[in-house]
């Protein structure tokens, strides 16, 4: 058998000599069609099967262990996802519509909410697969669009018998529009169904998941209630929802609070730093930015430290929380339990445009010292900079990796990181960013010991 440059097909080298020919074969039951899938296999109970290893096909865990020779013979990361519009156009509209709702949601097809409305207007809300429309069309527009998702979220609130993970949903839509009340309404509604053992109203989650969900969204609508009503990360969402508290006469300053320079400098017009020539600073301010986890490469700081140093002893102390403007929820949690504190402490955090301009008067003219000082840690400050609306960092960046690769071979090449001059030195890693900058202080004063003792 070998692969044929045309899609879908495989080589079939006939016995005796005879001329070979090329055919697909059924991606169900592996027989030879001219199709993805042979007549027989084209039914309803076939497509509920295999459309979620399609979709989410991996070679390690998908089942079909057609789908599987499908892909090593294409040998494309996106081969089999890409296919799945030729197997949904084998079936009857009545038979693929749903799919197709999942599939252009998926690919972002800009007809997904035409299609996705259709089938809600043309099924019944009583139906597992249409709660799971309505579901996905609120979860989709939930952070892009603050009004479209409030007709189907208010469908949701006009219904006593749904799956849990739409009031799970609808609580979240109407917390973040400070439509409080609805809000619980939609959390008592869901922690309601848990009480009870029917596993057919459930979606996604187990029972015990979705408690814990609906609690968890419980707090965040108590917190958004009582302390400070929901802001987005993004300043064209954040347009979006302050229209909607001017509306509804919401004081949301609290959240809001910014320089003159509110919209962050492009990295193409911020200066670059500027390294320390002075080969042993003795006055500089040792600091350090605690990153929050994002699906990107690049990085939001969720705290930031800072010890000045004055003839190689520390006089002051500065440390703030950041709020992690580009972190996902779960990276906002992930920071929270970083560091020891609760995540209404990172919720409510002072938003860079705030913390900055005080981190950097409390920093002065100093050098700035850490350990990366002139790769991650001022790459993260550099980033926390041009959000807050500024085109330069004034301060000499001093690199504690440099000065050990510059003292001793000891400390260059796989050992120049701080995890190997933390254990040379036996010294203890920090948790908070103030604690890791006191670190950055006590590295750089056992280098100048180490290079003295060793000079010559």
């Amino acid at each position: 058998m070998a692969k044929d440059k045309s899609k879908d097909s495989i080589l079939i080298t006939v016995k005796g000599g005879g001329k070979p020919t090329y055919e697909s074969f059924c991606l169900n039951c592996g027989k030879m069609s001219k199709k993805l899938l042979c007549e027989k296999c084209i039914t309803g109970d076939v497509l509920n099967r295999i459309y979620p290893e399609l979709r989410n096909y991996k070679p390690d865990s998908c089942k079909n262990q057609y789908i599987r020779k499908y892909a090593s013979i294409h040998n494309q990361t996106n081969a089999v996802r890409e296919i799945i519009p030729d197997v949904l156009s084998l079936f009857t509209p009545q038979e693929s519509e749903y799919y197709y709702c999942k599939y252009y949601k998926l690919c972002g097809n800009k007809k997904y909410e035409e299609l996705a409305s259709e089938y809600l207007n043309s099924h019944s809300i009583a139906e597992r697969k249409c709660q799971e429309i309505l579901y996905d069309l609120i979860e989709y527009y939930l952070y892009r669009d603050y009004d479209k998702p409030r007709l189907w979220a208010d469908r949701i609130k006009g219904r006593n018998d749904l799956c849990g993970e739409l009031y799970l949903i609808a609580a979240r839509y109407f917390g973040m529009v400070a439509e409080y009340d609805d809000a619980d309404e939609m959390i008592n509604r869901g922690l309601l169904l848990c009480k009870k053992n029917t596993s057919s109203r459930y979606l996604y989650y187990d029972r015990s998941t979705l408690r814990s969900k609906l609690e968890q969204q419980r707090s965040e609508n108590q917190f958004y209630r009582n302390v400070k009503p929901y802001w987005p990360t993004t300043e064209d969402r954040r347009e979006m929802i302050a229209s909607i508290y001017d509306r509804k006469g919401i004081d949301y300053s609290s959240v809001y609070k910014t320089t003159n320079n509110k919209r962050r400098v492009p990295e193409s017009s911020f200066a670059p730093i500027k390294e320390c020539m002075d080969e042993r600073p003795t006055n500089y301010c040792a600091f350090w930015c605690n990153e929050a986890y994002t699906f990107s490469n690049v990085r939001c700081i969720y705290q930031i430290g800072a010890v000045k140093v004055i003839n190689n002893t520390i006089v002051d102390s500065f440390e703030s929380l950041v709020y992690p403007w580009d972190a996902k929820e779960n990276g906002k949690e992930k920071a929270a339990q970083e560091i020891g504190v609760p995540v209404k402490s990172i919720l409510s955090a002072e938003h860079v445009e705030v913390v900055i301009p005080r981190f950097f008067d409390f920093v002065e003219d100093y050098t700035l010292l850490s350990t990366g000082a002139l790769g991650k840690q001022s790459n993260l400050l550099s980033r926390a900079v041009r959000y807050a609306g500024l085109d330069k960092i004034k301060n000499d960046f001093f690199d504690v990796l440099d000065y050990a690769a510059d003292i001793s071979d000891d400390f260059d090449m796989k050992n120049n990181n701080r995890e190997y001059l933390l254990s040379f030195f036996s010294i203890s890693e920090g948790k908070t960013a103030l604690q890791k900058a006191r670190v950055n202080k006590e590295l750089y004063d056992a280098l100048m010991d180490y290079g003295d003792n060793n000079d010559g």
